[in-house]
């Protein structure tokens, strides 16, 4: 779990252990990673207005942090957002649900993906995780009115056929999961991934604004400019 020492970066961005706080318009994004290194974790994020509502986007672990988060910080969280249907994305899905009955969403063709575990690839590890919770399905072009700011729904398959990402137009943030790395993207030989609708996924992207911040579901955060310029991938396709 995310450490306690303090300190600040150039960039704005305040950081607690392995918790960065970034500040853009009126949007906070609070990003927890975890230090589990024998374990598959994804990155988690809160993201909260000022009116202290919050979603939060891929909760990847059981675990009891973000739930004391939302409790300390005295936010309501207006809804889980998954990015798609691999269980390192929704293993904190049941217990917010479970605290605090709010709405779950995940895109259309990942859904069945919440209870089989050959398709959410917790088989894959020996594992039989899913989801217990009830889910609504988002599709491309969709917008959630969970916060001040609306969020867009955008269809990016590839990594898996409902793989989406959700994008907070005026803030420029992106959360892309497992579709968009800094400098790669997701796998595409897992269940019902597929190379070519990956190609297209990042074809769609690649006229949005550059000032984009991008949280992806691993590793570190990134902007649409800078994935322009050095990933592979997005040169590749362009």
């Amino acid at each position: 779990m995310p450490t306690l020492q303090e300190s600040y970066s150039s960039q704005g961005e305040k950081e607690i252990g392995n918790a960065y706080f970034s500040f853009t318009l009126n949007m906070k994004v609070v990003p927890f990673y975890y230090d589990d290194y024998d374990d598959l974790i994804a990155n988690c994020y809160i993201v909260i207005d000022d009116n202290y509502q919050c979603v939060v986007i891929d909760p990847s672990k059981d675990y009891d942090g973000i739930v004391n988060y939302i409790k300390k910080n005295e936010l309501t969280l207006k809804g889980v957002l998954l990015t798609h249907g691999h269980f390192d994305h929704f293993r904190g899905v049941d217990k917010l649900i479970n605290t605090y009955n709010c709405p779950l969403y995940i895109g259309f063709y990942d859904l069945e993906m919440l209870k089989e575990i050959d398709l959410n690839c917790s088989m894959m590890v020996g594992g039989s995780f899913i989801v217990n919770s009830a889910a609504k399905t988002v599709s491309d072009g969709g917008v959630l009115n969970l916060l001040l700011e609306d969020i867009k729904v955008l269809e990016t398959p590839g990594h898996t056929a409902g793989s989406v990402s959700y994008y907070f137009k005026d803030s420029k943030l992106l959360f892309t999961g497992d579709f968009l790395f800094k400098n790669g993207v997701g796998r595409c030989d897992l269940p019902t991934g597929n190379n070519k609708q990956m190609m297209e996924s990042l074809k769609k992207i690649s006229s949005m604004p550059k000032d984009i911040k991008i949280y992806p579901g691993h590793g570190l955060t990134t902007t649409m400019e800078f994935e322009f310029k050095n990933n592979p991938f997005i040169n590749f396709n362009r």
